[in-house]
C-alpha cells in the first residue's frame, strides 16, 4: 500500500489507466469521477451487467427507472458494498456504520426507521431477488433521516 501522501497521484493514474480500457465513446466520463466507492460499485455493477448506454446516462443523473435490469444493478450494488445479501437481506447495522457521521438522528432512531421502512416496502409483496433488493436500497437505506 502506498504511503498516504501519495495517494493523490496514485488515484488519477489508476483513473488514466482503468480508462484507457474503455473503448472511446463508451464508459465513464472521468471529468465527472469523484472518489466515492459507492460511485465504483455502482458502475461496476452496471457494467459487469451489461447495462445499455442509454440507462447509464440515466444513472449518471441519479435516475433510477423500476425496470428488472436497474433491480439487479441495486442488488448488485448492496453486494459488493456489504449491506445487502439475499438471505439475510439489508445489514441494518453496516449501513448505520456507513452513515453515521451524516446523521441527523440517534443510532436507534434510524436504525428503527429503517427496519420500518424495509417491512412497509416489502409488506404483501411477492418479489425476486433483484425487485426487493432495489425497493430496500432505493427506498430505505437513507430513511432514518440523513442531515
Amino acid at each position: 500500500m502506498a504511503p498516504v501522501r501519495y495517494h493523490f497521484v496514485l488515484w488519477p493514474l489508476i483513473l488514466i489507466g482503468v480508462s484507457s480500457l474503455v473503448p472511446p465513446g463508451r464508459g465513464l466520463d472521468i471529468s465527472k469521477v469523484t472518489l466515492d466507492t459507492a460511485f465504483y460499485s455502482l458502475f461496476g455493477c452496471a457494467r459487469d451487467l451489461n447495462v445499455p448506454e442509454d440507462l447509464i446516462q440515466l444513472y449518471k443523473e441519479r435516475i433510477f427507472p423500476d425496470d428488472q435490469l436497474t433491480c439487479c444493478v441495486f442488488r448488485c450494488f448492496g453486494m459488493r458494498l456489504g449491506i445487502y445479501d439475499d438471505v439475510k437481506g439489508f445489514d441494518v447495522d453496516k449501513q448505520y456504520e456507513r452513515v453515521k457521521d451524516r446523521l441527523s438522528v440517534d443510532e436507534d432512531t434510524y436504525k428503527r426507521g429503517v427496519k420500518n421502512c424495509i417491512r412497509n416496502v416489502l409488506r404483501g409483496r411477492t418479489l425476486n431477488n433483484c425487485e426487493k433488493a432495489y425497493l430496500i436500497l432505493n427506498q430505505c437505506q437513507d430513511a432514518g433521516e440523513l442531515k
